[in-house]
């Protein structure tokens, strides 16, 4: 029985990487991907159920065996750090390539404190043999942010930036010289339909074709800039709503689009459920994309007040990453807050347990 072509089959010919999107590690190994990515939300909705629950136990079982007469908060940042890694290595025994961990989303605009989370999350892994290659640290791309991924990078961890809304953001990022950057193309569109809204267009962007799409006409300008300035940073396009949205990406391949995308079991599934086109890059054709001279937001060197400042002035001008980035770090640092009360209820339980057989 022959193989159908596939969506699937059609974005790998298109060149771009997959990466699967998801804490659900045993979900993954049939989409056949070759990076992931996951998150402290991911994580939370993996281990809140009964398949998954046990990781959060041998989180608990770790910290307490590795800082039995530290505090309860520094047992609970080592469960939550050593719960990360759990699930990035039962991912990292079915994919070849890398798996991005997220530095807690509440440090966001912490520079130091991002910087020692990386730090011990890398430390963590090395412990039990994994090397550094294989994983990316995942930090917003706030200033703070893109600091301290510059001080990582510098030390050989390599980062993936998300949260990622606009060119300044891309072009800032790729400056500091990380691995990786993520742009969230559903949401980029979400913030240019509310403004349609706003302006009169009752159904907003609703009827607007795919190749209008304003993610992927990101992607689109930022693959320009990267190559008229000679950045080598990988764009792994994240946040699809839509199978549809990633087979319009994949008809630019990486010349004109993302080196990678990450998708959720679902949407794989969906692009594996669509006949896909052969040859799906033949037909495009990049738009010219007018670019000035080069803005300078960071240095090779590392931040200066000047960068910062163009940073400011020309993030305020885009406007989107000030409304959205905020935005996606309350959403993800909600998750967090749960997540690091089922681990600080664990450990309470676990030791008022053992205080009541010692006595």
């Amino acid at each position: 029985m022959s193989h159908t072509f596939t969506a699937l089959d059609s974005l790998r010919e298109s060149g771009i990487t997959v990466a699967s999107d998801g804490a659900d590690y045993n979900k993954i190994g049939e989409f056949d991907p070759t990076d992931a990515t996951t998150n402290p939300s991911l994580v939370l909705a993996a281990i809140s159920t009964p398949e998954y629950s046990h990781l959060l136990d041998e989180a608990v079982r770790h910290a307490q065996s590795h800082l039995p007469t530290s505090s309860i908060d520094e047992r609970i940042q080592l469960a939550l750090d050593r719960l990360l890694v759990q699930v990035a290595v039962q991912i990292l025994k079915i994919i070849p390539g890398r798996v991005s961990v997220s530095v807690d989303p509440r440090l966001g605009y912490n520079c130091e404190a991002i910087i020692n989370k990386g730090h011990a999350l890398i430390t963590l892994f090395e412990e039990i043999n994994i090397p550094r290659s294989r994983i990316l640290i995942k930090i917003p791309a706030t200033a703070p942010g893109i600091r301290a991924a510059h001080t990582l990078e510098t030390e050989g961890i390599h980062t993936n930036m998300t949260l990622i809304f606009s060119l300044v953001q891309a072009l800032a990022c790729a400056q500091a010289g990380v691995a990786v950057i993520s742009p969230f193309i559903g949401r980029v569109k979400d913030w240019w339909n509310a403004r349609a809204v706003k302006d009169g267009e009752l159904q907003g962007l609703d009827n607007q074709p795919l190749s209008e799409h304003p993610g992927i006409q990101l992607v689109h300008r930022i693959r320009a800039a990267f190559v008229a300035y000679g950045y080598s940073t990988q764009i792994m396009a994240a946040g699809f709503r839509k199978p549809d949205e990633i087979v319009e990406l994949s008809k630019a391949g990486t010349k004109g689009g993302a080196d990678l995308v990450t998708l959720p079991p679902d949407l794989l599934d969906g692009l594996r459920q669509m006949v896909g086109q052969r040859n799906p890059t033949s037909e495009f054709r990049m738009e010219v994309i007018k670019l000035g001279p080069e803005p300078l937001y960071f240095s090779c060197d590392g931040p200066t007040a000047a960068g910062q400042d163009a940073f400011e002035r020309d993030s305020a001008a885009e406007m989107i990453s000030l409304d959205k980035v905020p935005e996606g770090l309350a959403k993800f640092s909600a998750d967090a807050t749960i997540l690091e009360e089922k681990v600080r209820a664990q450990i309470e339980r676990v030791t008022t347990c053992s205080d009541i057989w010692i006595s």
